[in-house]
């Protein structure tokens, strides 16, 4: 996402190039987004199709760090991304003059930890204030996401997207939370299915059959399991 405020908002649409030398420098300011911007509901809409695809075909062939991120929260292990962690603060950024800060998406004055050349790194990335960042992704969620039946997959979103508002007005609601609510409703029995495959001691990768038996069974004017609205022969199941 670029977020824009209503004062930046044409600059920002420019972006860069020829049209884009008065850009201004991004900073974690407004709720507006560009025109580049995915949807709210768009990403969550791509993810379900990519995912509609992986689970006939590629799980155990193909790696998808969102679709892997999303089963170790449903197995209960720590997942690779820290967009869906409980909490953050492991993903720093140093600068060439050694300033160090909090996130590589939080470079700005009010996230930054002190110099390397001026203070141990160890005591910059244990600091307390490194630990409030990172604990801040859990504790300032809203009370919307903390009643969230897929929070435990979502937590919420990177913090700096957090620029929303809650349907009940409270602040801090993450730009893509119709996105997220989307994708990881819609994998559930899928992610509960390799859950307990794995539980049991078996590859997940049978999900795959699993689901071409199902698929053989479906009319070919049935309505495709992505939800996208379209018959099955004209949708996923062009391939089948």
């Amino acid at each position: 996402m670029e977020r824009a405020t209503p004062e930046t908002l044409a600059a920002a649409n420019a972006g860069w190039g020829d049209r884009g030398k008065l850009r201004p420098l991004y900073v974690l300011d407004g709720s507006l987004v560009t025109e580049r911007t995915v949807s709210p509901a768009g990403y969550g809409r791509f993810h379900v199709a990519v995912f509609e695809e992986w689970v006939r075909r590629d799980i155990g062939e193909i790696y998808v760090q969102m679709f892997d991120t999303a089963l170790a929260n449903w197995v209960g292990e720590p997942g690779a991304m820290c967009v869906h962690s409980e909490t953050c603060g492991s993903q720093l950024a140093l600068e060439h003059n050694g300033d160090l800060y909090s996130c590589d998406h939080f470079v700005e004055p009010r996230f930054k930890l002190g110099n390397i050349r001026e203070l141990p790194i160890l005591d910059l990335v244990t600091s307390d204030q490194q630990r409030r960042f990172g604990q801040d992704k859990r504790e300032s969620l809203p009370a919307f996401c903390r009643s969230c039946d897929v929070r435990f997959a979502c937590h919420g979103g990177c913090p700096k997207d957090r620029f929303t508002m809650t349907p009940d007005g409270e602040p801090g609601l993450h730009y893509l939370c119709p996105s997220y609510k989307l994708f990881f409703g819609h994998i559930d029995p899928v992610m509960r299915r390799m859950r307990d495959l794995l539980a049991a001691g078996r590859a997940p990768s049978l999900v795959v059959a699993e689901t071409r038996a199902a698929d053989a069974r479906r009319g070919r004017n049935d309505a495709c399991p992505c939800a996208s609205g379209r018959k099955w022969k004209a949708c996923h199941g062009t391939a089948a």
